[in-house]
């Protein structure tokens, strides 16, 4: 793959993007060697001082690591999440340091089925906002399919606030929600032909499934959540206090 002499993105970040991308799908796997700097600049179609910056850089930030008079390997590159926390996936990015963004694939009003009727304490047939998005962590491939449900008689119009990563921050800022408590089912499941085509995967890798349901300070239901994720690109952390 060649990269954009005209973009205004520098060669050298060019570069570190499409390696991390290419790690994500496997072509250069945890523990691997990295090819040598001659055969990384004819793939790539770059100079040996812009992938030095690149590999350099990949280095510092973890992606990668050097062994001396061996060469350089791909590090298990893994994004830690707490399971048991109620905060969105922006507040979480950030909180790690890095930039989180979204893109919305699907957004549409439909009215409630008996399941979440029952799951949100609203009548059947009351709007409901289904938003379907990718959820990703700089800019890289998606880290998250993400499937969101919210009753639109708590947030009339919030369809029309949808388009920055924080969905979170909205229900804050516009309707003063304060989040309590959430419900968290964890499993493993098989990446379909459409989440495989997404996560740039193969069909049937083992994904991670977590069915969310968020309460607010009233303890009214007020979010319900299916996201995946591709389970050699996260890890879960659960923090257990035997005092409390």
């Amino acid at each position: 793959m060649k990269l954009n002499n005209t973009s205004e993105k520098p060669l050298y970040f060019q570069l570190k993007q499409v390696l991390k991308e290419d790690i994500l799908r496997g072509k250069y796997k945890p523990g691997e060697k990295l090819p040598p700097e001659s055969e990384i600049c004819n793939v790539y179609g770059v100079s040996r001082i812009t992938s030095r910056r690149a590999i350099t850089d990949l280095v510092q930030e973890g992606v990668l690591y050097t062994m001396q008079g061996k060469g350089t390997f791909v590090k298990e590159l893994k994004e830690k999440r707490e399971l048991i926390s109620v905060g969105g996936f922006s507040e979480m990015t950030n909180a790690s340091g890095k930039q989180p963004s979204s893109q919305i694939l699907s957004s549409q009003i439909i009215q409630a089925t008996e399941e979440m009727s029952r799951k949100f304490h609203v009548k059947f047939g009351d709007a409901i906002l289904k938003l379907h998005r990718l959820l990703y962590i700089e800019e890289a491939l998606p880290f998250i399919i993400e499937t969101s449900y919210f009753p639109l008689d708590h947030f009339p119009q919030l369809e029309k606030h949808i388009g920055a990563p924080s969905t979170y921050q909205i229900l804050k800022e516009k309707y003063k929600v304060e989040f309590s408590r959430s419900e968290k089912t964890l499993e493993v499941v098989s990446a379909s032909e459409y989440e495989a085509d997404l996560f740039k995967c193969d069909l049937g890798f083992p994904l991670f499934s977590i069915e969310k349901l968020t309460y607010d300070s009233q303890d009214r239901p007020i979010h319900y959540s299916q996201s995946l994720y591709m389970t050699n690109r996260v890890v879960f952390n659960i923090d257990v206090d035997q005092k409390k």
